[in-house]
């Protein structure tokens, strides 16, 4: 069906002055055919994982409202983005980063969920891989939940591609939900066309010594969205994110971390790195939020930002928000640009400026790309990265 979008995303849990323009965003698309048929599926589905389809969107998050009250922890209402307290809100248990008008978006255009079923104790040693070949004009929504029982371990990884000069809209929502002592590693590659529209968004919940750990890379497309908001709600849950970005030509980049820690000595650790060239513009949210109840927690953001034209923007909004004494969190920003010294280094030993930024580039984009833990798609992504300028 075709379709026009307009609504606010990836809104900061506390606001700020307007002024900055970094408290939210607005995605809007004019007149764009939309599927909603579902996701791709993994060639083979491993012993020990249940995958039901075509799951209405808001069923597929009951998983999450039976397990509200261990999520949310404190016998408080579940309040959305500046305060909305509405019961759509409430009923939804877990707030993703991108925020509600996604949620209402995939609920309103009937989007189907892939809900993917780890049981407990299951430990898979190769990965899923769901692998989406976008094409020119296509639009395309979907959704995953992944709910991993008590002490499972899984890898999903997600690759987004097309041709490089195609168009298009793709948005995506995955939410997790990792039961005690489960591990899950989560892997989003995406290469899109330079003119498509992209949004990814994500929220999860971690129980008693639940692991998650977030590889994303943002590499492709023209304006992208990239969002996960992750509740850390019993003991000793531990998240880890690693992004890696580029954002070149006159596209923008929208991002909104948010570690909500309220569980007894959890752990966040966020790292971004990321190239800006030409006129790009990229805006960047990370927010760590200790809720009373979370003494001994751990939280740490970092972003490495490299610019390579000075007619790029860029606005990074790191968070600490604190409502407990006994908490550790630290957040920082290295934004530059390559110096002239480096550059003249370089250039005594025959490395122009061209390749120089191909060398700098590379040095952030695959150290994020190493952490992809298959070598076929690794290789991929690889190689996008160094075709770069």
């Amino acid at each position: 069906m075709n379709r026009d979008i307009n609504m606010k995303v990836n809104v900061l849990p506390v606001l700020t002055y307007n002024f900055l323009h970094v408290n939210d965003s607005t995605l809007q698309i004019k007149d764009m055919e939309i599927q909603t048929d579902g996701a791709p599926k993994p060639s083979d589905i491993p012993a020990g994982v249940t995958l039901t389809g075509e799951v209405p969107f808001s069923e597929a998050g009951q998983v999450f409202r039976a397990n509200k009250e261990r999520i949310l922890v404190a016998k408080e209402n579940f309040a959305g983005p500046n305060g909305d307290t509405s019961e759509r809100d409430k009923d939804q248990a877990i707030r993703t980063g991108m925020g509600a008008d996604v949620d209402n978006l995939m609920t309103n255009m009937g989007v189907k969920s892939d809900v993917y079923t780890i049981d407990e104790g299951v430990r898979l040693t190769s990965p899923i891989i769901l692998r989406y070949d976008m094409q020119n004009g296509q639009g395309s929504l979907s959704s995953q939940v992944i709910h991993a029982g008590k002490n499972s371990e899984a890898t999903f990884i997600m690759v987004y591609d097309s041709d490089k000069d195609a168009a298009g809209f793709h948005g995506v929502s995955t939410r997790i939900l990792a039961e005690d002592g489960a591990k899950i590693k989560l892997v989003k590659a995406q290469t899109l066309g330079k003119e498509f529209i992209h949004f990814d968004d994500i929220g999860g919940a971690l129980m008693k010594g639940a692991e998650i750990s977030l590889v994303t890379l943002e590499l492709g497309g023209s304006r992208v969205y990239s969002s996960s908001y992750m509740y850390l709600s019993d003991k000793e849950a531990s998240y880890n994110s690693n992004m890696g970005y580029l954002c070149r030509d006159d596209h923008s980049l929208d991002i909104n971390y948010v570690a909500d820690q309220r569980g007894k000595k959890t752990n966040a650790a966020m790292q971004f790195k990321g190239v800006l060239m030409g006129t790009a513009n990229k805006t960047f949210r990370g927010t760590l939020d200790f809720k009373t109840g979370s003494s001994g927690s751990v939280g740490d953001e970092q972003e490495d930002a490299l610019l390579l034209s000075p007619d790029v923007i860029n606005r990074t909004m790191p968070v600490i928000l604190c409502q407990e004494e006994d908490v550790e969190g630290r957040h920082g920003a290295t934004i530059g640009q390559l110096s002239d010294d480096l550059l003249f280094y370089m250039q005594c030993r025959g490395i122009d400026e061209v390749e120089a930024k191909r060398i700098m580039i590379r040095a952030r984009l695959e150290s994020v790309s190493r952490l992809i833990p298959d070598p076929e798609i690794m290789q991929k992504v690889q190689y996008y990265i160094e075709s770069i300028v």
